[in-house]
């Protein structure tokens, strides 16, 4: 009967990371349009205001406290991922 729970949440957790892969793709996609934008425009790639604002408006929406600070953690890794790869696409490579 274990077993099966485990199966089950382990399936369950497979669901969610392809719905994460998905959603983390066309995530990146606007951050392509965001690079192109600020490079054509000179601004820089970090906006440490916007990025404070998107922390704190994603974090709001959990509402399990300890939840909550490990997706403001999650938050900060996908804004780090998401500057890398501005910075890549803007410096043309």
């Amino acid at each position: 009967m274990e077993k099966d729970l485990l199966t089950e949440a382990r399936q369950e957790i497979d669901r969610i990371d392809r719905e994460l892969a998905s959603l983390f793709c066309q995530r990146m996609k606007a951050a392509e349009k965001v690079a192109l934008y600020k490079k054509e425009t000179g601004m820089p790639i970090f906006d440490p205001v916007r990025e404070e604002k998107i922390i704190e408006k994603g974090g709001e929406r959990v509402e399990d406290e300890t939840l909550r600070a490990y997706y403001v953690n999650f938050l900060h890794s996908v804004m780090d991922i998401s500057k890398a790869y501005q910075k890549r696409l803007v410096s043309g490579m």
